[in-house]
C-alpha cells in the first residue's frame, strides 16, 4: 500500500529513501541505548553510594516430615547469637540459649542442642546468602565459607560498577551476579546432554529479608507458672505418632497463641508473662537397655501379627508393668526423678522464678502422677530421697520377686511371719472409705516405695484418665470428702465423652447425688451436646415408653375402676417427673453439690463437647477421643484459666 512519501505495511511506513531511514533509525537507537546505558551507571552508582553489608540472621536446622529444614531463629536470639559470637575464642566457647531457654547453641561448634530433653543436636549456621532450586520449596542457606565469597564479591561489583560477576565453587558450580537485586547460580556440565537433564540454574537472594522467611517473633521471657506434662503409654502420644516432646512442643505454642488472644489487656500491661510445660518422658528409660525388658519381651514373641505384637510389647504392656512391683518401682522412680531434675535444671535457668508448679498426666500418666501425690509426706525434710510409707511389714501386701520364688509371688502368703501383717492390710484394702492416715494403703501400689519430690505442686490436671476404674479395682468405694492430696491444693479430670479409658472422679466421693460433669465451653463454634449421639436412640425409648403408657393407660381404663387408673397414672406421673428432674440445666443441679476438699469444694470432672461428625459414629471416633487432648484448644483454655485464677487475670472473649 502506497501513501505519500513511501509505503505502508500494515501499521508500519517505509520511506521512498530507505537508507537515509536506515540511518535515522540507527542514530536513534544508539541514543536510545545511550540513554539505558547512562541510567544503568546512575542506577549503579547510587548503588555503590548506599551500599551497606549484609545483616547476618541465624538459622539451624530441623527435620519435618521427612526433611531437613533450616527455620530462622526469632530477631530477639539472632542478636542474642550475634552479640555472642564476639566472645567466641579459640580456647573459649560460648553457649547461648535459645528458643526461652529450651536449646543451648554451642556457637563455636556450630551446634544447637536440647536443654531439658534428650535430642539429636542440630546444625547452626550464620545465614548470609540463600538458595533456591527448582525441586525445594525453602531457602537454604549457603555455609559461611562460601557466604563470605559471594558477599566479598557482591562488594567489589557494587565498588566497580561492573557486574555479571562469576564467583566459582569447588563443585564447579558458579554464581552470577547479574546486579544488586538478581543473582543465579548455575550447576557444573560437562556435556550437552547433562546440561539438557539438569536444573539449568538457582535463585539466589542476599539477606534472609528476601526470602520471605518466616522469623518468630519474641514471646515474653517472664516465666508466670510451671507446668510438667506426663505422657500415658506407648512412644507415641498422638494420632499422629508424635512423640511426647513435639506434642508438648506444639501444645505450648498452642497455649501462647490463646494468652494473646484473650488477654491482650494484661498482655499489653505487662500483667501476664507466659506458662512454661516441659515433657517427662518415662518410656524410654523402662524400655532401654538399663532394664533390658523389651529384649526379654522380643524372645517370647510369636511371630505371627508381627505389627499387632509390636504394637502390644511397645504400648499395651506398659499397663502390665505398672501393675508389676517390680516395674512400678522403675517408673515411679523414673517420674520422680525426672521431675526433680526438670524443676532444678529449669530453676537454676531462671534463677529469678517464683512461680508454683502444676502437673498434667495423659492416661496412665495421670494414674502415676495421682499415686506419687496421694504418697507424698508433708514436710519430710528430704524430699529426693524415697521414703516407704507403710507401717513396718503390714506395708508390703505382696512380697518382692527378689527376695520371694514365683509361687510366693503368686500366693502372696508365706509362712514366714508375715501371713497376719498382710492378711490385715488386704482387709484394710477393702473399705468403704479413706482417711489421710491410711489412704496410702488403701490405693497405693504393693511392695512400692514412693519417692518424693522437691516441689508442692499446685495442681493437677489428668487427661483421659483412668484413676476412677483404677481405684475401684483396688478396692476403694469411697473417698471422704475432707480428703485432699497431702501437698497438692487441686485436683481436675478432664475427658472427652467418647474416651474409653477416662472415668469419672466425684461420684466416689457423692455416690448418692447425680453430678453432671461441668461442660467446658468451645472456643471457635458451637458443637454438640456430649450426649448428642444417644439423641436417636433416646428418642426411640421414650416413642416407644410413650406409646407403651399410652396403650397401657387406655387398657387400666377399661379394667380397672377410675381411683385405681388415677392412683396409677400419678404414680406414673411421679416416677416421670423424678426421670425428668435428671435432665435439668446443669446449673441448677450444680449449685448445691460439694465435691469435697479434693478441688477445694470445686468441682472436678469436666467434659469436652464433641463435634457433629464424633456422634455420627461414637465406635468410630473412641481412639481419636483418647489422643485430641494434646491439640484440645479447649483444654489449653481450661488449663490457663485455672492456673491464672487467683492472679487476677482478666480473660477476655471466652466462649459462653
Amino acid at each position: 500500500m502506497r501513501y505519500n512519501g513511501g509505503f505502508q505495511i500494515g501499521s508500519c511506513k517505509i520511506p521512498q529513501n530507505l537508507d537515509k531511514w536506515t540511518s535515522e533509525y540507527h542514530a536513534r537507537g544508539a541514543r536510545l541505548c545511550g540513554v539505558q546505558r547512562l541510567l544503568c551507571i546512575m542506577d549503579q552508582g547510587s548503588a555503590v553510594s548506599t551500599y551497606e553489608p549484609v545483616q547476618p540472621h541465624w538459622v539451624y536446622q530441623t527435620h519435618v516430615d521427612g526433611q531437613d529444614l533450616w527455620v530462622a531463629f526469632s530477631q530477639y536470639d539472632s542478636d542474642k547469637l550475634n552479640q555472642g559470637l564476639e566472645r567466641v575464642t579459640e580456647a573459649q566457647e560460648e553457649v547461648v540459649a535459645t528458643d526461652r531457654a529450651h536449646y543451648d547453641v554451642l556457637l563455636k561448634e556450630r551446634i544447637r542442642r536440647a536443654a531439658y530433653w534428650e535430642e539429636e543436636p542440630t546444625a547452626v549456621l550464620r545465614g548470609t546468602w540463600f538458595y533456591k532450586g527448582a525441586k525445594d520449596h525453602h531457602y537454604i542457606p549457603y555455609p559461611e565459607s562460601i557466604s563470605e565469597r559471594l558477599e566479598l564479591a557482591y562488594r567489589e561489583a557494587m565498588l566497580q560498577n561492573q557486574w555479571r560477576k562469576t564467583v566459582e565453587f569447588p563443585t564447579g558450580e558458579v554464581v552470577i551476579l547479574q546486579s544488586p537485586k538478581l543473582a543465579t547460580q548455575w550447576p557444573s556440565v560437562t556435556s550437552v546432554d547433562e546440561w539438557a537433564s539438569t536444573d539449568h540454574n538457582c535463585s539466589v537472594k542476599r539477606g534472609i529479608e528476601n526470602t520471605g522467611a518466616e522469623i518468630p517473633g519474641g514471646e515474653p521471657e517472664t516465666v508466670d507458672h510451671l507446668v510438667f506434662m506426663v505422657h500415658g503409654i506407648g512412644p507415641s502420644c498422638d494420632i499422629r505418632f508424635r512423640t511426647i516432646i513435639s506434642c508438648v512442643n506444639d501444645f505450648r505454642h498452642a497455649t501462647q497463641g490463646l494468652v494473646e488472644t484473650h488477654c491482650r489487656t494484661a498482655l499489653a500491661e505487662g500483667q501476664i508473662g507466659r506458662v512454661e510445660f516441659l515433657p517427662v518422658d518415662w518410656h524410654s528409660p523402662l524400655h532401654g537397655d538399663a532394664t533390658g525388658v523389651d529384649k526379654v519381651i522380643q524372645c517370647i514373641t510369636l511371630p505371627s501379627v508381627e505389627r499387632l505384637r509390636n504394637f502390644a510389647n511397645e504400648s499395651l504392656l506398659d499397663l502390665f508393668f505398672y501393675s508389676s512391683p517390680t516395674y512400678c518401682q522403675v517408673i515411679l522412680d523414673t517420674v520422680a526423678t525426672e521431675l526433680n531434675r526438670l524443676h532444678g535444671l529449669f530453676c537454676s535457668r531462671h534463677p529469678n522464678f517464683q512461680g508454683q508448679v502444676s502437673l498434667v498426666g495423659h492416661s496412665l500418666g495421670s494414674l502415676i502422677l495421682f499415686d506419687l501425690l496421694t504418697n507424698q509426706v508433708v514436710g519430710s525434710g528430704h524430699p529426693n530421697t524415697p521414703v516407704d510409707l507403710g507401717r513396718g511389714a503390714g506395708a508390703i501386701l505382696a512380697p518382692s520377686p527378689q527376695s520371694r520364688g514365683l509361687r510366693a509371688t503368686v500366693s502372696g502368703v508365706e509362712s514366714d511371719g508375715h501371713q497376719h501383717s498382710t492378711k490385715y492390710n488386704r482387709m484394710r484394702l477393702i473399705s468403704s472409705s479413706v482417711d489421710n492416715d491410711s489412704f496410702d494403703l488403701g490405693v497405693g501400689q504393693v511392695s512400692i516405695r514412693y519417692p518424693q519430690l522437691s516441689f508442692n505442686p499446685y495442681m493437677l490436671f489428668a487427661l483421659g484418665s483412668p484413676i476412677g476404674m483404677f481405684l475401684t479395682v483396688r478396692g476403694l468405694r469411697h473417698i471422704e470428702p475432707h480428703y485432699s492430696l497431702p501437698t497438692c491444693k487441686g485436683f481436675y479430670n478432664i475427658y472427652h465423652p467418647l474416651d474409653p479409658v477416662a472415668y469419672r472422679i466425684e461420684p466416689l466421693i457423692q455416690s448418692n447425688t447425680y453430678m453432671p460433669p461441668v461442660l467446658i465451653p468451645h472456643i471457635t463454634a458451637k458443637r454438640t451436646h456430649p450426649y448428642f449421639g444417644h439423641s436417636v436412640e433416646r428418642l426411640t425409648t421414650d416413642l416407644k415408653h410413650k406409646m407403651t403408657y399410652v396403650l397401657l393407660y387406655a387398657w387400666q381404663y377399661l379394667i380397672r375402676p377410675p381411683s385405681s387408673s388415677r392412683q396409677s397414672i400419678q404414680g406414673s406421673s411421679a416416677s416421670q417427673q423424678q426421670e425428668s428432674s435428671k435432665l435439668l440445666p446443669q446449673s441448677e443441679r450444680t449449685n448445691c453439690i460439694s465435691t469435697g476438699r479434693l478441688n477445694r469444694g470445686r468441682r472436678i470432672d469436666y467434659v469436652l463437647q464433641q463435634t457433629t461428625m464424633e456422634s455420627i459414629n461414637e465406635y468410630l471416633f473412641a481412639i481419636q477421643s483418647h489422643l485430641c487432648y494434646w491439640e484440645s484448644e479447649d483444654t489449653a483454655l481450661l488449663l490457663l484459666r485455672e492456673i491464672y485464677d487467683e492472679s487476677g487475670i482478666v480473660f477476655e472473649n471466652l466462649p459462653s
